[in-house]
């Protein structure tokens, strides 16, 4: 699995259209499929020791499908939403590894 990391600074002011941004991108709003092909889960995440701080996080099946939606006007979108509304801080992507939580 691969996953895409977008730290941000929103001001209070545009907390609201954040949100709104991230409803609309991952297409909670619709019937259809939380995300595009490819992507596994996506989540938004508001620091508790930085005010304004937000990280946007999405887990994907594999590098390719990500690189592909990467170049989409519906992530040009997102990150064209966040320098309107804030601050891109860093994006981020590399390979997850998933830890067995499960205790016998």
């Amino acid at each position: 699995m691969i996953g895409l990391q977008i730290l941000m600074h929103i001001p209070s002011k545009h907390r609201h259209e954040l949100l709104q941004a991230f409803e609309m991108l991952s297409n909670k709003q619709e019937n259809g499929p939380k995300c595009t092909a490819g992507c596994l889960d996506r989540g938004i995440f508001e620091s508790m020791g930085t005010a304004n701080r937000f990280l946007w996080m999405e887990k994907w099946t594999d590098l390719e499908s990500l690189e592909v939606y990467m170049n989409t006007d519906r992530f040009k979108a997102l990150l064209g939403a966040i320098q309107v509304l804030g601050k891109l801080d860093a994006i981020h992507k590399g390979e997850l590894i998933e830890l067995n939580t499960t205790s016998a």
